[in-house]
């Protein structure tokens, strides 16, 4: 693991972005890592966040970086082929329990059993630990912290163990799952958090987003002398606040947030603050909730009475830890908190950054992306893919049944179920007869396979991925509803493994419009050219190409409708991937495919 190294834009900027040693692995290794059982199609979000924070001070175990484990475990769906925990142990003073522990610290051997000098040691198969040197703040209400990182490639159950967990010390904390595209970006310098230090001490970065005007600002460092240390343009936002003059940390990621287009949700840490930010847009989601001490927990251990303030791009990571949701960061908010005032919300402080293009929020997030048991941009996910379904079947029913056969819908799990079920049940309310049942029985334990392109067939993938219920689908007619179609090959092979099992009629339906533009705010989606609804010039070229007896899409404005219905808290959207109307500029080396890296 590693973290961005950067010299000086110009000799304005008093102090540069230093870092530390590193391990390299091996990119070979990674040719061979498949994630089967997560990226639909081609298309996968490429990040989530989470972060804790509290005024818990002076030595203590791994309390924040535990939290932050389960919550990015929780958000696991969102990145699957890298994940990191950056822990922040806080204290006013060094206290005798300090030097205590620290005198324990040096009397217990590290993970693995080579010393790789300046604080790192070697972890079998894993990207070593590097506890951070104590940092001592010369100001008024001066701080000693200590910052441990730990990051690698692969999910989070397999990069943190528990052997590792106990070394990331300290209440406050921010991880960082990711999906990257392809190729290139598969490079061990681009895994979060990153941790760097400049004049005003150490700062910790995890980001979820996609920075559209990344090359324009990034060209103007390069041509000052710049080093960029990785290929992510999360790297850019350490060298704006580096360079920025301000004198206070808060007006420096201010400036820095204030000249970036695209998506952003972003988490930030240093000594003295904790930092979380929305772009204007927002286009991606990001909350906040508390995890309250009872009376019991402070009276037993007062060093942790305070509350533990957590932010994550889903809710699903807070019910996992038992967190109550306060409230969205809004688009453009930037909260920040300071780490020696920090008991309760009206103590946080919230600045506005400057908005150009209004607030449309990924809706894309609602058909595919966001877990169903989450709440995201004001409303449940698990309600809107319902209120899809319902509409999909006023737009286009299930085909009446000839000579009493029978007709049942199924859903494409798991992503499809909750549509699947409001489709069903909403052409039933229309007079058609149907049934909802469960064809397809998904295997959740594909994990990750270790082989070359090509070696397996195709049709094998999928049957690794789905079985057939041959009492659910033999001769009958088969409705089959997934959540989109985006190249279409999973579809056709569905279709066909339907067919398989004995189905009499195979038709298919997507609970959203079709896919024809890529994503430039946070999502990967294929080329262009890879997607299906460009690939043939009608419906009937796609439903051929998909071998389906029918085919039917969810139309735009009834996707928008029923979003609507579900009294989110915005009321634009950006769907750019359907309509092509993208909310934010785009740069023309990105709609050109060039990649400046």
């Amino acid at each position: 693991a590693s973290a961005p190294r950067a010299s000086s834009l110009t000799s304005k900027c008093l102090t540069a972005c230093k870092s530390e040693p590193e391990m390299e692995i091996e990119e070979s290794k990674l040719t061979y890592q498949v994630h089967d059982s997560f990226a639909k199609d081609g298309c996968a979000p490429k990040c989530a966040v989470f972060g804790v924070v509290s005024g818990n001070r002076g030595p203590m175990d791994s309390q924040g970086a535990q939290i932050c484990y389960f919550g990015l475990h929780a958000q696991q769906h969102r990145g699957q082929e890298s994940a990191g925990i950056l822990s922040m142990e806080i204290h006013d003073a060094v206290s005798a329990a300090s030097k205590k522990r620290k005198r324990a610290d040096l009397s217990v051997a590290k993970p693995g059993d080579k010393d790789l000098g300046r604080g790192w040691h070697s972890h079998p198969n894993l990207t070593a630990l590097h506890p951070r040197k104590e940092i001592l703040r010369k100001q008024k209400n001066s701080v000693r912290a200590k910052a441990f990182l730990h990051k690698d490639f692969g999910l989070v159950t397999d990069v943190f163990t528990k052997e590792i967990l106990p070394h990331l010390k300290g209440g406050c904390a921010i991880g960082h799952t990711r999906y990257s595209t392809s190729g290139g970006d598969k490079t061990s310098h681009n895994i979060q958090p990153f941790l760097v230090k400049y004049r005003d001490g150490h700062i910790g970065l995890a980001h979820n987003g996609d920075i559209s005007n990344f090359s324009k600002i990034q060209e103007q460092f390069v041509k000052a002398g710049t080093l960029f240390h990785s290929t992510s343009d999360s790297e850019l936002i350490l060298h704006l606040i580096s360079r920025s003059q301000k004198k206070t940390q808060p007006e420096q990621v201010i400036e820095a947030l204030s000249m970036l287009e695209g998506a952003f949700s972003i988490l930030l840490v240093t000594e003295n603050y904790f930092f979380a930010g929305r772009d204007p847009n927002g286009f991606r989601p990001l909350h906040m909730g508390v995890i309250e001490k009872t009376k019991e927990e402070t009276k037993e251990d007062p060093s942790k009475g305070q509350p533990m303030y957590t932010f994550a791009s889903e809710t699903c990571a807070f019910d996992l830890i038992g967190a109550k949701l306060l409230r969205e960061v809004e688009p453009g908010e930037l909260i920040c908190i300071d780490l020696n005032n920090c008991a309760k919300p009206s103590d946080f402080k919230s600045y506005r950054l400057p908005r150009k293009y209004g607030i449309t929020p990924c809706i894309f997030e609602f058909v595919y992306f966001a877990r169903a048991d989450s709440s995201i941009f004001g409303a449940t996910v698990d309600a809107v893919r319902y209120r899809c379904g319902q509409q999909l079947a006023r737009e286009s029913p299930v085909p009446k049944a000839k000579n009493g056969e029978r007709v049942v819908v199924i859903p494409v799990p798991t992503s499809a179920n909750a549509a699947a079920l409001g489709y069903a049940r909403e052409c039933t309310k229309l007079g058609f007869a149907c049934e909802y049942d469960l064809g397809l029985v998904r295997n959740n334990y594909v994990g990750r396979t270790f082989i070359t392109p090509g070696q397996v067939d195709r049709a094998l993938k999928v049957r690794r991925k789905f079985g057939v219920s041959k009492r659910v689908v033999k001769d009958a007619i088969v409705i089959m509803v997934d959540d989109s179609i985006v190249r279409g090959t999973t579809s056709m092979r569905l279709v066909n493994l339907i067919r398989e099992h004995g189905a009499k009629e195979v038709h298919f339906r997507s609970a959203s419009p079709p896919v024809r533009n890529p994503c430039y705010f946070g999502m990967d989606f294929p080329n262009p050219k890879e997607l299906i609804a460009n690939r043939y010039d009608d419906l009937k070229g796609i439903t051929s190409a998909i071998g389906a007896d029918g085919l039917a899409y969810l139309s735009w404005e009834g996707l928008k409708e029923a979003v609507m219905d579900c009294k989110p808290s915005s009321k634009t959207w950006c769907g750019a991937c359907f309509t092509g109307n993208y909310p934010v500029p785009v740069p023309k080396d990105k709609t050109n495919g060039v990649d400046s890296w």
